[in-house]
């Protein structure tokens, strides 16, 4: 598995850089791509610059070119959301472009016109998996998960992050993450966005910016380097899966009643799904793989032989 891991500016991206293992740098429409190890997991990390065109061109050409599995666009972002706090955390459910607005033909504000989707869904097994990874921080810290909006605009009034809120029931502002969110859609690509409060994008942000977007970052990286610390130590059990599925679920309870880490991955966003068909010879969901044994559906007593030989390994 290859993950893409994104930052807007040079403070974003710069502890990745420390830590990880880089074999090869290529420069791309003007972008650098640092391809290499980090907490034993392969990755591409990349600075997009500011703003949704530049975020996504840097997107597409890592989809394109270095042909990654997964995104995760990390950085800092304004609070919208009364309830957060600068240091606080909020994972992507989903994001829209807050400044697209063709309002007067009848299009609600952030639609795209002329076409069915405009709210970009981050992949729920990415989401979560940040989630996990953000409890692990200080307590202190807050880690939601909620809605991020984003538009080449840097928000600075209680007014207008007032009408953020109310009209789009958001969470935090930035710059990137919608377009990330619409290009990895485009190409099927599971995204999540991770962003800490560096400001309250209240007109506040100038009081000591430089110092909060250090702490914002470096608690942005904490959360990216935990999700993919897990995902090394994680296991060698992956059940694909997907939303409201009853035998899914209990493939996942009986797992976890076991002491069993696995891996889900939804079918409807997993590249390595259809492999696994022409593998295995069967689809559907779930199915349970360990190795190069598969068992499809919620049957306890298959289940038993395919995770019994973890033990004898």
């Amino acid at each position: 598995m290859r993950i893409g891991i994104i930052g807007a500016m040079d403070e974003e991206i710069a502890l990745y850089l420390e830590a990880m293992q880089q074999t090869k740098q290529t420069v791309k429409a003007g972008i650098t791509y640092y391809e290499g190890q980090m907490e034993g997991k392969e990755v591409v990390l990349c600075k997009s610059g500011v703003g949704k065109v530049n975020a996504a061109v840097t997107t597409q050409i890592l989809i394109d070119t270095f042909q990654v599995d997964r995104v995760i666009f990390t950085g800092v972002a304004g609070a919208v959301h009364p309830a957060l706090n600068i240091g606080d955390i909020v994972v992507s459910t989903d994001c829209i472009q807050h400044d697209i607005d063709v309002s007067p033909l009848g299009f609600a504000p952030g639609q795209i016109p002329f076409t069915e989707q405009w709210v970009w869904k981050a992949d729920e097994e990415l989401m979560q998996q940040a989630i996990a990874a953000g409890q692990k921080l200080e307590a202190d810290v807050q880690v939601v998960s909620g809605r991020i909006l984003s538009g080449d605009q840097f928000v600075a009034s209680r007014e207008k992050v007032q009408w953020l809120y109310e009209q789009f029931e958001a969470h935090c502002t930035e710059m990137e993450g919608a377009s990330v969110g619409q290009v990895c859609a485009m190409n099927d690509v599971p995204f999540v966005v991770v962003r800490s409060m560096s400001d309250k994008a209240d007109g506040s942000a100038h009081v000591n910016f430089v110092e909060f977007t250090k702490l914002a970052s470096e608690r942005s990286y904490a959360i990216v380097r935990n999700m993919l610390t897990a995902a090394s130590e994680g296991s060698s059990v992956i059940v694909y899966s997907t939303q409201n599925c009853i035998d899914c679920n209990l493939v996942k309870q009986w797992l976890t009643a076991k002491g069993l880490a696995f891996e889900v991955r939804d079918v409807m966003t997993s590249r390595a799904y259809q492999e696994e068909v022409e593998r295995f010879g069967f689809m559907g969901v779930p199915v349970t793989v360990v190795g190069d044994k598969a068992v499809k559906g919620y049957q306890p007593a298959e289940l038993e032989q395919l995770v019994s030989s973890l033990s004898s390994n």
